[in-house]
């Protein structure tokens, strides 16, 4: 059992909760008129990367997951290696894209903190390995 692969995964599985439940339905409130185009396809394709995100999410949960209760998959060590660096990206990824794009959110590092999330994962991932 690999409890640092559990709680990683226990964290990105509830993150895809929250994601594919609360946040699409906010997500929906930005939904511009059916005819409002072109807003309304960027609109959509913001949200089909919403659920790409979440897909993400559960499947890394997954992964995680499998490798904290079992040792079923072949080289654990790389995958959880991979996983780290994916979400290590992600959060330096994220914490530039509201450090130049953010420019006059108030608190924008906390209340944009989905980068604090990746960060704890990638950690979590690479003392898992």
């Amino acid at each position: 059992m690999n409890l640092l692969a559990l709680l990683a995964g226990g964290l990105t599985l509830a993150a895809f909760g929250v994601h594919a439940g609360v946040g699409a339905r906010e997500f929906r409130l930005f939904s511009p008129p059916v005819d409002g185009e072109p807003p309304r396809t960027a609109w959509v394709q913001a949200l089909s990367g919403w659920h790409w995100v979440s897909m993400d999410l559960l499947a890394a949960g997954i992964v995680f997951v499998v490798i904290g209760l079992a040792d079923i998959l072949p080289d654990e060590s790389t995958v959880l290696l991979m996983l780290s660096g994916y979400f290590g990206l992600a959060s330096v990824v994220w914490l530039g894209t509201v450090a130049v794009a953010g420019r006059g959110v108030p608190k924008r590092f906390v209340a944009l903190g989905q980068w604090i999330f990746c960060a704890l994962v990638a950690a979590l991932a690479f003392g898992a390995h």
